[in-house]
């Protein structure tokens, strides 16, 4: 996410943020040393992938599919209006503790706008590194 206080603290700084329920209240909190350190939602935006190069994990932020976790297969971008709009073909996954994401063999193409970069670790990343292979390769034959 991208968190911007008024330059206070946040500048435009990109941290990974944790939603969570306290008593009864929904809060945005992000990891500070030791603690957890409060965000107003108002500075809190998504940070929207690069459809060209962003690989990692994705969630989906709006329409139908909100809340999905996916993985960028292509792009392509289509005339909108007199300007090129980025489409990005995605593959949705199931997100496994401990193992690769498995592939649930849905599909969707969204804009940028329509998602957010999701927090993925180390050891995740190397989990799932050859997981889109295939699907990439594919894509690619077909352009």
């Amino acid at each position: 996410m991208v968190v911007n206080d008024g330059g206070e603290t946040y500048d435009n700084r990109e941290v990974a943020v944790s939603i969570s329920k306290v008593e009864g209240v929904v809060r945005i909190q992000h990891h500070v040393y030791n603690g957890l350190r409060g965000l107003a939602p108002a500075w809190v935006s998504p940070k929207s992938p690069n459809p060209t190069r962003d690989n990692g994990v994705l969630m989906v932020v709006k329409g139908n599919h909100c809340g999905k976790y996916v993985r960028r297969i292509h792009h392509r971008y289509r005339d909108d209006n007199g300007g090129k709009e980025a489409l990005i073909l995605l593959a949705v996954v199931e997100k496994v503790d401990g193992a690769a994401d498995t592939l649930t063999g849905e599909q969707l193409e969204l804009g940028p706008d329509s998602l957010c970069i999701a927090v993925e670790t180390k050891e995740d990343k190397k989990l799932n590194a050859n997981l889109m292979s295939s699907l990439r390769e594919h894509a690619r034959k077909r352009r």
